[in-house]
Formats: structure tokens, sequence, C-alpha cells
């Protein structure tokens, strides 16, 4: 068989096995997130010790996501940029969660975000938010599946943090 012949077999294989949706999927398993840029390391650590503090109160790991972790990347570029710690930035171009997962086009069913500032590692910022009711909730909120993380410099040297909590809306 020739390369083009079994280059066309193999597409028209691959285009019929895609034609069938299961009516529900498995449970997707954690992936751990892409460990570049500086806080590479440091967002790995985080997304360990989040899905410990989960397994620990018997509820399932997080799945990393890449649309999350834009999201959460964007919202921490933002609180490092205008200098404030917040859910909300109203000078921002995407000033709230909603905005920014239409913007990644994320299908949201379930949304929500941890954020903080000045924590030096990753085992204080998982600690401060444990200690903090509503960030507590979001953790271990069995109604979200997936995260993504990010960490931000500001130009005075604080550490901005976020954490986007998700359920898709054909999980739901």
């Amino acid at each position: 068989m020739n390369a083009s012949r079994l280059l066309s077999a193999a597409v028209a294989a691959f285009i019929a096995s895609g034609c069938t949706i299961p009516a529900a999927s498995p449970p997707p398993t954690p992936a751990t997130p892409v460990s570049s840029g500086r806080y590479g390391a440091t967002v790995s650590r985080i997304f360990d010790l989040i899905n410990a503090q989960r397994r620990h109160q018997g509820l399932p790991a997080l799945v990393y996501n890449a649309q999350l972790d834009q999201m959460a990347t964007i919202q921490a570029q933002n609180m490092a940029h205008f200098q404030k710690m917040a859910h909300v930035i109203p000078e921002a171009s995407l000033p709230t969660m909603t905005d920014r997962a239409r913007y990644v086009a994320y299908p949201f069913g379930r949304l929500a975000e941890n954020v903080a500032l000045g924590f030096p590692d990753a085992e204080t910022v998982v600690q401060g938010w444990m200690t903090s009711k509503g960030h507590r909730a979001n953790i271990l909120n069995s109604d979200v599946l997936e995260t993504g993380i990010a960490i931000a410099r500001s130009s005075a040297g604080g550490l901005y943090y976020c954490q986007v909590f998700g359920r898709r809306l054909s999980s739901l």
C-alpha cells in the first residue's frame, strides 16, 4: 500500500471513530500544570497541595485546564499591573471572571476564584486559603472539576496569586 493510500485509510478510520460521542465520559484524570515560566514549580506545588486537601476530604482531584489557567494568568497579571488584589478590577479590559471565561471560550456551568497577595511560597498561600472560609469552600467545592493557577509579580515586588475553579456547562 502506498503512502497516500495508507494516509487516506488512517484519516478515514480517525473520522469514523470520532463520529460517536459517549453518553457519559469517564471522569478526567488529574494532569499536572505545565511547569513553564518563572513560577512553574510553585504553580505545580499549589496544584498538588490543593488536590491533597481535596483527597483528604474524600473529593476527587481537580484536573488542570488550559483555559482556566489562561483566566488565572489574566487575573494575576491584572492584579500585578494595577497593584490591586481583587476578583473584579473595573479598569482592566477583562474586569470580571465571566468576562475572562468568555474571552478564553470556557463554557462554564460553575466558576469560582481564589486570589492572594504577598505569600512567599505555595505552602503558605494554600494554608492561607484553607484558613479563609470562602477560599476553603472554593477549594473543597464538589461542583468544580477543573482548575488553572497563575502567579504574577508587580513592579513593586508583590506576588499575586490566582486560582480559577470551573466545571463545564456540558458536564452538569
